[in-house]
């Protein structure tokens, strides 16, 4: 639960900051991939031994939501991947030490909510697209989360065929 509530008040703020409400809307499926690659980015920077682990997708969440002070057309993606890594990994390092390694293209942005593990939150510049890196362990094993949010994406609208 304080995963998802994460992701929604991450999702808030990437959807404020982003201009869900700019007159060039990218479509949702540019805004997913943008989302991917910047997690990908992370990923890619983690050291191997590595195993990676994606969370199945959620459906798109619409920007239009009240709850989340928002009244936007299209819909924003959330990524979620888990990241396995070797026990000689110190995972806390490598989390907090991520802003300087990533360099120019990313912001740091600052932590809303206190947590007692290492986090890092970052908005890659060109895309807006947030991400949260953080330091966990599952079933004994040391790992790293990768959770992504997007700006607001235009959903492609569904057309009939025409028929004969």
């Amino acid at each position: 639960m304080k995963r998802i509530t994460r992701i929604l008040l991450l999702a808030a703020l990437a959807c404020g900051m982003s201009g869900c409400a700019s007159l060039d809307h990218p479509t949702y499926e540019d805004v997913r991939r943008d989302a991917l690659d910047a997690m990908q980015t992370i990923v890619d920077r983690i050291p191997e031994p590595k195993v990676v682990r994606p969370r199945p997708e959620f459906k798109p969440y619409g920007c239009h939501d009240a709850l989340l002070g928002m009244n936007k057309d299209g819909a924003f993606f959330t990524g979620y991947w888990e990241v396995e890594v070797a026990d000689d990994v110190d995972v806390a390092q490598f989390v907090l030490d991520l802003p300087s390694e990533l360099g120019d293209g990313w912001a740091d942005e600052p932590q809303l909510i206190s947590v007692s593990f290492a986090q890092t939150n970052l908005v890659q510049v060109a895309t807006k697209v947030s991400i949260t890196v953080e330091e966990r362990e599952r079933n004994g094993k040391k790992g790293i989360d990768v959770l992504a949010i997007s700006p607001c994406g235009i959903e492609a609208r569904q057309t009939d065929s025409p028929t004969n």
